[in-house]
């Protein structure tokens, strides 16, 4: 991660959305989701979704900047990761490792013992986090992407610890 920043995950708020919304449409095209999907999900007892921002430190002086975000559905014991994005000029820091140990920790806070997802079978990259973050792939969703017909990795984590540090 790079170091003048310090990271502060946060709720992410309706204002967050045209950052979001941002990185949304740069990191997965046109596959983003639309606004509506986060208003839905923001309005939802049972969906949560996460902020990142790097707020300036002493050796800094550069204003707070949003990065990146993650949401997730909790439905009893299981979670299921929903979205999960850095913007790519922070990518390759490791920012997306750190939201995503951030985000797995506040699950199990909240009593999940379980997350699932689904990942592009092409994304080699979410999947090397993923495994070396303990999930393992439990099955293969045919053409699940509307955008290109790619299928989806179903992956699960049954193992959610505090995030170190």
């Amino acid at each position: 991660m790079s170091d003048p920043w310090t990271p502060h995950l946060r709720a992410m708020q309706m204002h967050d959305l045209p950052a979001v919304l941002a990185i949304e449409e740069t990191v997965f095209g046109d596959d983003a989701w639309p606004r509506s999907f986060f208003e839905r999900d923001l309005a939802n007892a049972n969906s949560f979704y996460l902020a990142l921002e790097l707020t300036q430190t002493a050796a800094n002086p550069a204003p707070a900047a949003l990065i990146g975000y993650a949401g997730y559905w909790l439905l009893e014991e299981e979670a299921n990761l929903m979205n999960i994005a850095i913007a790519p000029a922070w990518q390759g820091q490791g920012w997306g490792e750190y939201l995503l140990l951030e985000t797995l920790a506040r699950m199990a806070e909240k009593g999940a013992q379980l997350c699932t997802l689904e990942v592009r079978v092409g994304n080699l990259a979410a999947q090397a986090l993923y495994h070396k973050l303990g999930f393992q792939v439990t099955g293969r969703r045919r053409r699940y992407y509307q955008n290109n017909g790619e299928d989806a990795l179903l992956m699960a984590c049954e193992t959610l610890r505090r995030a170190p540090g």
